[in-house]
């Protein structure tokens, strides 16, 4: 049962604690004796046109400057004459009327006339009714009307203090649920560092282990040295104090018989000390490496405390291709950039998966953390046809990339390529599909991008021919980035960009050169899903990525000329390399090549991938080929007349620009 907060309404005034006389009630609600408020702002100084409250302090705009026209608490002043005549009753104190002040309790006032400022009673009222000046005063009537519009005003409000009171329930919950998560953070950092102060102790016991040793090894070495030196002292000393002993004795017998066992001792003490380094060969040297400098630079970046917010996380791949394919599991990879294990931060994030047009179908959707627990994998996968939409949230804010939406089609079995319908235009190098269904394609030598609906009418016409914004010299690659359509010119080495649904020019990038934002007859395009347009610079042989208003971003250097490029899901790049006859790609922070195919790909020209991973490359000789994940050929068109540029829409239609056929042409 929700708590009681209704404050008590007591009838005396906050300013001189008696009974309310004349109330006024002020825009926060507090009411105060209209004397007291006069006092109040006769304090604050006359010239001022605003009043502060005396209990909350809220500055309020007087009218015309005035207390007077503050509006009148009627119901204040009718509570208060109650309480008063309450009070009078007990102390048995006559009851008078307003205005004809009859001493019987019988007569108590009935109504309130808001004219004349009196309770009347039943008499009074009907005598104020009958005489014509005051017929048409506003008579409150104190009874069943005056409480039925309080009771109305109540049940207004009954909707508001149930969840007002369970939103202040939920935040007295979380603070509780704060306190305790301060308190697990508190032990789990006291915890870690108590076992490096561990590591460090066990570490400072070691070395001093280590000195002792070799103190101890020194000092015996030192030790040794200093009693041979002692020895040789003591034989010499003895050998001398004997010889000289000997040498005075008269007795040539005596002396003879130790002579030479004396001075061959002598002697051999001499070449002794002849042979002995009188050095030390130790010294005192101790030496230490314990600079704690790089040690303290460390510890003050060691660890971190982090709250959990969703501007940290994105989705780093599965954004490139925004297509699904039916009952297949489509994975999306998640990542971090603080250094805080993933399966941390789990419990906070919330995913879904679910149909975009309303229907409650859910698909199925998985999150797990990798090896790394820097990057987690979702995985979700479609039940049927249709757009769905990927929610990634951490306490109901989405995370960067989120919501995605995906369009889910049927599968495709690409051993057999059906033709569906032709888009007749000039020679065209150049092929884009827009989520609502519209053809894109250049023409080459016209000077314009040509629009096409779903059947094949053409629909308007983008730029024209000549040299100034939104015109054309020879407009080759195209690429539709949301209703951007981006316009890739062979003569002018530079991308424009438009709006896809008006045509109108938004702006370009690009100009004849080598450096970076520079271009030699630039190609086709693709984009990351993450913001990055993918830029074949042909003749420079490379790939440049700029951001979506055309900032430069990186190259990635090529191995010969860099004809098309497309992006997959798990944002590894493939440029195909014409002269190469090959594929290269590479990772999607362009650090490392990853690997080469060729699959008997002459001269390829334009390249597309799917959700799923498969690989569609075309060559000016007229072959489409059609790989699987796994690098194998499933087919190869011949029946087309040098095809450049590839395209898939939402439905897995491929769609190639036939150049000697001056058509698009749609399997």
């Amino acid at each position: 049962m929700a708590e009681n907060t209704s404050p008590a309404i007591t009838m005396t005034c906050e300013v001189c604690s008696e009974y309310y006389t004349d109330p006024l009630v002020l825009p926060c609600l507090h009411s105060f004796c209209k004397k007291c408020l006069i006092k109040a702002k006769e304090k604050q100084g006359s010239a001022d046109t605003s009043l502060k409250c005396p209990t909350c302090d809220t500055s309020v705009n007087l009218p015309d400057g005035k207390i007077e026209g503050l509006t009148q608490n009627l119901w204040f002043e009718h509570k208060s004459k109650e309480a008063s005549i309450k009070k009078k009753i007990h102390s048995r104190e006559p009851i008078l009327c307003g205005k004809c002040r009859v001493k019987d309790s019988s007569d108590a006032a009935v109504v309130y006339c808001c004219d004349c400022g009196k309770f009347l009673c039943e008499y009074c009222k009907n005598g104020h009714k009958r005489n014509p000046e005051k017929a048409d005063h506003e008579l409150i009537d104190l009874g069943e009307a005056a409480r039925k519009a309080l009771k109305e005003s109540v049940t207004s409000c009954d909707g508001v203090i149930p969840p007002v009171t369970e939103a202040i329930a939920n935040g007295e919950k979380m603070l509780e649920q704060i306190a305790t998560r301060k308190e697990e953070v508190r032990q789990d950092i006291k915890k870690t560092f108590e076992e490096l102060k561990a590591a460090l102790d066990k570490r400072c016991n070691d070395l001093l282990m280590e000195t002792e040793e070799i103190a101890i090894a020194k000092k015996n070495s030192v030790k040794k040295q200093l009693d041979g030196f002692r020895k040789l002292i003591k034989q010499v000393s003895h050998g001398r104090h004997l010889a000289s002993s000997v040498s005075e004795r008269t007795d040539p017998g005596e002396v003879l018989s130790v002579k030479k066992l004396i001075s061959n001792q002598l002697e051999e003490c001499i070449e002794e000390y002849k042979e002995l380094p009188l050095e030390i060969e130790e010294n005192e040297a101790i030496l230490t490496s314990l600079d704690t400098t790089v040690m303290s630079n460390e510890i003050g970046k060691y660890g971190g405390v982090f709250k959990v917010d969703a501007d940290f996380y994105s989705v780093n791949s599965g954004q490139a291709i925004p297509l699904g394919t039916e009952q297949k599991e489509r994975k999306f990879k998640l990542t971090t950039n603080i250094p805080v294990p993933l399966d941390k931060a789990l419990q906070h994030i919330h995913t879904s998966f679910i149909k975009s047009d309303g229907n409650k179908e859910e698909g199925r959707v998985d999150i797990h953390v990798v090896k790394d627990n820097n990057t987690a994998i979702v995985s979700c996968t479609p039940q049927s046809i249709g757009g769905y939409e990927l929610s990634v949230t951490i306490r109901g804010h989405h995370i960067k990339g989120s919501p995605y939406q995906l369009s889910v089609k049927a599968s495709r079995d690409y051993t057999t390529l059906a033709y569906q319908r032709s888009f007749n235009v000039g020679n065209t190098c150049g092929v884009a599909v827009h989520t609502n269904g519209e053809v894109f394609a250049s023409s080459h030598y016209g000077g314009f991008v040509q629009v096409f609906s779903e059947d094949g009418t053409a629909l308007r016409k983008i730029g024209s021919k000549g040299n100034g914004n939104g015109q054309f010299q020879c407009a080759w690659g195209l690429l539709l980035v949301g209703d951007r359509l981006y316009v890739s010119d062979l003569n002018l080495h530079c991308v424009q960009y438009f709006s896809a649904t008006t045509g109108q020019y938004i702006g370009q990038f690009g100009s004849k050169g080598n450096e970076n934002r520079q271009f030699s007859t630039p190609r086709g395009m693709s984009t990351d899903g993450k913001g990055n347009i993918l830029v074949a610079d042909y003749s420079n042989k490379r790939v440049q990525v700029f951001k979506e208003d055309g900032t430069f971003v990186q190259v990635i250097q090529c191995d010969g000329n860099a004809t098309d490029v497309a992006v997959d899901n798990e944002g590894k790049i493939h440029v195909s390399i014409g002269d190469q006859n090959h594929v290269q790609v590479f990772s999607s922070d362009n650090k490392n090549q990853l690997d080469t195919y060729k699959n008997n790909i002459s001269y390829p020209q334009g390249i597309a991938i799917d959700d799923e991973g498969y690989v569609f490359v075309s060559n000016n000789n007229g072959c489409l080929h059609v790989l699987s994940p796994d690098r194998k050929q499933v087919i190869k068109s011949i029946s087309l007349a040098e095809i450049y540029g590839i395209a898939l829409d939402k439905d897995g239609y491929i769609y190639v620009a036939e150049y000697r056929n001056s058509r698009i042409m749609k399997y």
